[in-house]
């Protein structure tokens, strides 16, 4: 779940409830949808309830579940404020800098390697709006976004639109507080996964949908953006 400025949960995008729809449909299964912050649902996960979406692979993670073939492919953005002109070509640019994570999540073993390494973590809930305000009032350099799409300059307009509106400074002056900076982090596949223990046979399912849904263009044209 990711959570916006009055605490609600934020809707699922347009691609994943298009996905969802499409795999019911051509794999003849029923998804029922619950939302949960991360690491919860890494715990359930791990127990057995349910298939995970959206996870990314990691050596910790392989020895917990089955992972089915990509779904498609997540860019991890650094989100900093405008006037500090952070710059961004390699991990050792963010030595000595506090970057904000949720817990429990990943953003390739290069980076997670060196949490609190090189620089330093600020751990994060699910709240979108709330890691937007520890970010104007500095009690972190940047955070991670998570975001399958490449056209920043319309991306970074419309967060700036829903998280600085009420920033007298954005008020009057209309410019961008906030800025996506154009080198991912890191560009990872995200799965579905489910427990070394549970049956695969929903699992085997979606990988048959999404081995056909590759090779027509149906999978790509359903994350086109």
């Amino acid at each position: 779940e990711q959570k916006g400025d009055r605490d609600q949960i934020l809707p699922l995008t347009r691609n994943v409830l298009q996905l969802f729809s499409y795999l019911e449909e051509s794999a003849q299964i029923k998804i029922d949808i619950r939302r949960y912050p991360w690491r919860r649902v890494l715990h359930n996960g791990e127990n057995g309830e349910g298939l995970i979406f959206g996870i990314y692979k990691t050596p910790a993670r392989l020895k917990s579940f089955h992972f089915s073939e990509p779904v498609y492919s997540d860019k991890v953005w650094l989100l900093s404020r405008c006037e500090d002109n952070l710059q961004f070509n390699s991990i050792q640019d963010l030595k000595g800098k506090k970057i904000g994570i949720v817990q429990g999540s990943s953003a390739g073993e290069e980076f997670d390697s060196q949490v609190n390494v090189i620089f330093k973590a600020e751990y994060n809930t699910s709240s979108l709006a709330g890691r937007f305000l520890k970010l104007y009032q500095k009690r972190m350099d940047a955070f991670l976004l998570y975001e399958p799409r490449t056209n920043l300059k319309e991306l970074q307009k419309e967060l700036n639109q829903l998280y600085a509106s009420e920033i007298d400074e954005y008020k009057k002056k209309k410019n961008d507080i906030f800025c996506i900076l154009p080198r991912p982090v890191s560009v990872i596949d995200a799965y579905f996964a489910i427990s070394l223990q549970a049956d695969k046979t929903q699992l085997n399912k979606i990988d048959k949908v999404l081995l056909q849904a590759k090779k027509s263009g149906d999978l790509d044209r359903l994350f086109a953006k």
